[in-house]
């Protein structure tokens, strides 16, 4: 009768520099002690599967114990009696560990690039608030280590910077991220679930008045390329900043006068047709890099779209005198204005690529209401133009400006 190995035993049983040892466990059938000729012990569990006899190591002595060597022998016992394999499942566990994410910034880059390029449509605008925000602040942290005291740090940290709506979306994109990791097995613990957003946000009603706009309007010849014609496309069209910030010469047509967001790149998920009034299509015209091929207003020449907003945004502020509204306000008063217009709703949501009717309507009605929102554009750019501010909007001052 075999006999069952004790802490002792194992302490002081001595190699054989001609063998390797293997030392069966009386109480635990299965389980042996291994003793390498160089001395190293660890710990080994025989079975059969489909008939033929496997071994699985579970692991070195001292490290793994003899109490949990016998029960770490016995699962697996029970997994193969059951049909299982426990060397092959071990296997593939420790292939899944070799690829589990070790920092907060190895789980961004996963996020991004199993989830966000594959089920997203704009993860661009995700992945922006992830590399701004996110990365910076807790990137560097382990997973294991990363606490709700470094999530509350890092939204303190964006609020003190002067955004505090943007706080709460960057909590809302770090559970998002989190709940995905935890649907993947990737962490055990969403830790931003539960966390308060840090700011109390209430819906904008902030529009600007006809004396804002002309000063902001002549705010924007101290501007220079391409933070100028920005700001002056987002006046002129009432349309999204990132649309504006990306238009790219494809989506262009000048001699048709006309603007077309695709579907790929626009909120809704379809194309969105922008008619273009005089002053838009002037500014185009005289915009520089337009025999080029890239976008519109880029620095770059072309090869990356415009994005430094905040700076010339500070400046438009100071020059202006204008405070306390933000760039999408230029979108509520350009969509305010047409109704003041009098331009039909329906018509002054679809100028600025709101949806309009329930999703039979959008399955159905494919008209582009072409017309409809250049009249209305050209409404809008009418009384722009005509406030009364010494004739600065007027279209020569305009070419002056550049």
């Amino acid at each position: 009768m075999t006999a069952k190995l004790t802490s002792r035993f194992l302490d002081t049983v001595a190699p054989d520099p001609a063998k390797r040892l293997e030392l069966p466990d009386g109480l635990t059938p299965g389980l042996y002690f291994i003793v390498q000729p160089s001395g190293a012990k660890s710990w080994a569990v025989r079975y059969r599967h489909r008939g033929r006899p496997a071994k699985m190591t579970l692991g070195k002595y001292p490290l793994l114990s003899l109490a949990d060597a016998r029960e770490a022998a016995r699962e697996a016992l029970r997994d193969a009696a059951l049909g299982g394999d426990p060397a092959e499942a071990k296997r593939r566990q420790a292939a899944a560990l070799a690829t589990l994410p070790e920092s907060l910034g190895d789980l961004c880059d996963r996020y991004r690039d199993e989830h966000l390029k594959k089920r997203v449509r704009n993860w661009r605008n995700n992945q922006a608030e992830i590399e701004t925000h996110i990365r910076p602040a807790l990137g560097r942290y382990h997973l294991d280590e990363l606490t709700r005291a470094h999530v509350r740090e890092m939204l303190k940290g964006i609020v003190a910077k002067g955004y505090p709506v943007a706080a709460n979306r960057v909590l809302t994109r770090l559970r998002a991220m989190l709940n995905w990791a935890l649907a993947e097995d990737l962490v055990e613990v969403n830790i931003a679930a539960g966390i308060k957003k840090p700011t109390k946000e209430r819906p904008r009603d902030r529009t600007l008045t006809d004396g804002e706009l002309v000063a902001i309007w002549r705010g924007t010849e101290d501007l220079s390329y391409p933070a100028r014609e920005f700001m002056r496309l987002l006046l002129l069209t009432g349309q999204r900043r990132d649309d504006v910030r990306k238009m790219h010469w494809d989506e262009v047509d000048l001699k048709a006068a006309t603007w077309t967001i695709p579907a790929g790149r626009y909120k809704t998920g379809r194309a969105h047709l922008v008619p273009l009034a005089p002053v838009v299509r002037d500014l185009l015209q005289d915009m520089p890099f337009r025999d080029r091929a890239g976008y519109v207003l880029s620095p770059s020449g072309g090869a990356k779209p415009y994005s430094a907003t905040v700076k010339p945004k500070a400046a438009l502020d100071r020059a202006s005198g204008v405070t306390g509204w933000t760039l999408h306000d230029i979108r509520r008063t350009v969509r305010t204005g047409l109704s003041a217009l009098g331009i039909r709703p329906d018509i002054a949501e679809r100028v600025i690529g709101h949806t309009v009717g329930g999703r039979l309507g959008q399955t159905y009605d494919l008209h582009e209401f072409r017309e409809e929102k250049l009249r209305a554009l050209l409404a809008w750019e009418g009384h722009l133009l005509g406030l009364p501010s010494g004739n600065v909007v007027a279209l020569s001052g305009l070419r002056e400006a550049r």
